[in-house]
């Protein structure tokens, strides 16, 4: 008797561990299943973003900063901030040709070293729409020089530093701050100095670049006419 109950003791114990034993790969399946699930939603793709937004969160920040600008001013810095590719609404501009010719003399001037004629023809003027027409043609130029043109590292070295006087000049003055003249002038010359920075002022200035920059000096010249 003892040894029959004995037996009899044992055998649930014997069924409880088969059954265990069985439901483990059905746990290891669902295991299995649901890790699959999990990785799946974790590599979905992300949601697409509109690269126009990204591109001017990227920009904003740099033109502010290279202005100095805060609160309402950079608002409008902002706003006017357009990136490569990218073109203002509004009518299309008409791309002046490649220029090859020596810009000096496309200017009338004939001897770049000479100081009174430098300073007559790049220094501001501290007349604000003067000085303001000056530096956008002098840009314009530069835009427009082709590869091999002579004295075009001169010339661009000299519109870099007359791009900085001006923003020097008319960055904080109530004469400027808060015209859209102002801030369309301010955009195409962060264009122009970015491509300096980049690959220095012996290269022409990119053909998919010179849409954006012409249009913004278009729209400097509608603001200028209006007073703005």
């Amino acid at each position: 008797p003892n040894s029959t109950g004995i037996a009899r003791a044992a055998q649930p114990k014997r069924t409880m561990t088969m059954v265990t034993q069985g439901r483990r790969p059905l746990r290891a399946a669902l295991l299995l299943a649901f890790g699959g699930a999990v990785c799946f939603l974790g590599e979905r793709a992300p949601v697409p973003r509109s690269k126009d937004t990204g591109r001017r969160e990227a920009v904003a920040p740099v033109l502010i900063a290279l202005a100095g600008l805060s609160g309402g001013e950079a608002a409008n810095a902002q706003a006017a901030a357009v990136m490569p590719g990218q073109t203002l609404s509004g009518p299309q501009v008409d791309l002046p040709d490649r220029i090859n010719a020596d810009p000096y003399e496309l200017i009338g001037m004939e001897n770049p070293e000479d100081k009174k004629e430098d300073y007559k023809t790049f220094y501001m003027k501290q007349k604000y729409r003067q000085d303001t027409y000056q530096v956008m043609k002098h840009m314009k130029i530069s835009a427009s020089l082709d590869k091999g043109t002579p004295n075009m590292e001169k010339w661009n070295t000299r519109v870099k530093k007359e791009m900085n006087d001006w923003l020097a000049i008319y960055r904080r003055q109530n004469v400027s701050v808060g015209r859209q003249s102002y801030y369309s002038l301010y955009s195409a010359i962060n264009t122009l100095a970015s491509h300096f920075t980049s690959y220095g002022p012996k290269f022409p200035f990119p053909n998919k670049r010179r849409p954006r920059f012409f249009e913004l000096c278009q729209q400097v010249e509608k603001y200028l006419e209006k007073g703005k």
